[in-house]
């Protein structure tokens, strides 16, 4: 027994919406990492990015305020929000064979 177009739609999107909240989670727990590192020990941070660049600890502190939210950003566009959408497309055809 094969499997028919629609049912081959519906595992890709059900296994592509998988990967996208993995992802999500993957990414948000990099996020909080990042986070609590920073405010844990900045001093540290900045230390051990200071021996390699030449900044100073303003222009290092807005890196890490803009990447923090960079990265906020890119994991809910990029992740969160096609998930999102994923999901109710699957919701509303089950609900247009339910009827």
């Amino acid at each position: 027994m094969t499997m028919g177009n629609n049912e081959r739609n519906d595992v890709f999107l059900q296994t592509l919406a998988t990967v996208l909240l993995r992802s999500f989670l993957l990414g948000l727990a990099f996020l909080l990492l990042w986070l609590l590192l920073y405010l844990i020990s900045p001093g540290w941070m900045f230390e051990m990015n200071a021996r390699w660049f030449d900044i100073s600890k303003r222009d290092f502190d807005l890196i890490n305020y803009f990447g923090i939210g960079f990265v906020k950003i890119s994991i809910l566009l990029f992740f969160f929000f096609p998930y999102l959408v994923i999901r109710s497309m699957s919701r509303k055809k089950e609900g247009k064979r339910s009827t």
